[in-house]
């Protein structure tokens, strides 16, 4: 289609990807840069494959952080893949806990402790704290101010 543009993926698909911490995600969580071309690209994806229209989800996007830090993780002909920092996707992992509905972003999160090698509150409230200000993070939150919820 001649369609260029960026993906900047989050959550579950850069667990599969990077930390091969799961073997499959529901959806690919993303950031679209040219996001109306690509949203296009990837319906075209899905009728081919047999996917749902929502299997590239840019909701992710109101979970960034303007201090953010990404690495490119696949550069493609019309595609530059980007993923996030481990503490960043960290941050973001305690951010969007969601312990009720669903407990793979605690196993997220525990794997993100430990590439990281996190051992202190300290340490883990100083790597929240680049990305966004301690007191946006929920309770439920296995770090938080205060501690760590084993």
């Amino acid at each position: 289609m001649g369609i260029r543009g960026e993906a900047f993926l989050a959550g579950g698909a850069v667990m599969c990807l990077v930390f091969e911490a799961r073997s499959a995600t529901k959806d690919i969580d993303a950031l679209l840069v040219h996001a109306a071309e690509l949203r296009l690209a990837a319906h075209a994806v899905a009728e081919q494959e047999g996917l749902p229209d929502d299997w590239l989800n840019d909701a992710v996007k109101g979970f960034f952080s303007t201090t953010g830090r990404f690495e490119i993780f696949e550069e493609l002909s019309h595609l530059r893949v980007y993923v996030p920092h481990p503490a960043y996707l960290l941050a973001m992992k305690c951010l969007a806990m969601r312990l009720g509905e669903d407990f793979q972003d605690l196993d997220d999160v525990r794997v993100l402790i430990d590439a990281l090698g996190l051992k202190t509150v300290a340490a883990a409230d100083e790597i929240l704290g680049q990305y966004y200000a301690l007191e946006q993070y929920p309770a439920k939150a296995p770090i938080r101010p205060g501690g760590i919820t084993p």
